[in-house]
């Protein structure tokens, strides 16, 4: 576990709250009703389709109350200039569209499943995708890394075990939800909207051989207890599985927004860097000077 001071310095970076003009977007679901879904690449500079680049697809926060698909728009800003593709998808919420708990869940795993399916024509390397997202947009990213192992033992063939499902390089969540019937997550209406909520409940899917996790979390937020998410990483490294969890004091629920704490922000960013480059799916980065950990 890691923990910050609050002295860091902020870095230099733009405070980006919108999709800017020309960033390149793909339909990747469309509905017979008419309706679609974009998603938002962010591609280093120079990028091409050969070039195979780690990536990160980012689920937004917001509860699925919200319209929010902009609020990674800072990190992926950044992160394009190290290297790292990154895609923010729209999902379906209560907030614009008449569906269920179950429906929105459906969209996280279908737009794994599309990046997965179409890394190769987007420059990405298949097998360093990694999941993130915030609040409920955690929740998918879990639930999207976390499916249950594929039943394929058969009682004749000695030695067998189940295989693994199709799972991304490695999962971050950012005062990501981890139990969808805990009273922090009653707004996404889970337990009257789906028949059996443990079937992408993060907490009832633990188990081993998931990839490695990383996890921050602000300690006086207070809609979320930090214990929660404590206790969550602490049975994920149970199971044998890598995790790193970042707790930082005095950080509120605006964790992951640039414009409003600029120095969690970057702390928060340059341990998830950290992290990711001693796993091996990032590139070594250069830590700038004046960011303070301890």
């Amino acid at each position: 576990m890691t923990s910050f001071s609050e002295s860091a310095e902020a870095p230099e970076l733009n405070d980006t709250r919108r999709i800017p003009a020309g960033t390149p977007s793909f339909v990747w679901k469309r509905f017979s009703d008419g309706v679609e879904l974009k998603v938002h690449m962010f591609a280093p500079p120079g990028h091409v389709e050969t070039a195979f680049m780690p990536a990160v697809m980012f689920f937004h926060g917001g509860m699925w109350a919200l319209e929010f698909s902009e609020e990674f728009v800072a990190w992926a800003v950044h992160l394009s200039t190290r290297g790292i593709v990154c895609l923010l998808p729209e999902y379906r919420t209560h907030a614009k569209y008449d569906v269920t708990a179950e429906d929105i869940i459906q969209d996280g795993l279908d737009a794994w499943r599309w990046l997965h399916d179409n890394a190769g024509g987007l420059g990405i390397d298949q097998f360093a995708i990694t999941l993130a997202g915030t609040d409920a947009g955690g929740l998918m990213a879990l639930n999207a890394a976390m499916q249950p192992m594929l039943q394929t033992r058969r009682w004749w063939k000695i030695g067998s075990r189940d295989e693994l499902p199709m799972q991304p390089a490695a999962v971050a969540i950012f005062r990501g939800l981890v139990d969808v019937l805990s009273p922090e997550a009653r707004q996404l209406n889970c337990k009257a909207e789906v028949s059996s909520p443990d079937r992408f409940n993060p907490c009832a899917l633990l188990r081993r051989y998931l990839p490695p996790l990383f996890c921050a979390q602000g300690m006086a937020d207070p809609l979320q207890d930090y214990a929660m998410r404590e206790w969550f990483c602490e049975e994920w490294r149970a199971l044998g599985n890598e995790v790193e969890l970042v707790l930082c004091p005095g950080a509120d629920h605006t964790l992951t927004h640039f414009s409003v704490n600029p120095t969690v922000f970057e702390q928060v960013l340059l341990a998830w860097e950290s992290f990711m480059a001693r796993q091996g799916i990032w590139p070594p980065g250069v830590v700038e000077e004046h960011a303070l950990m301890v």
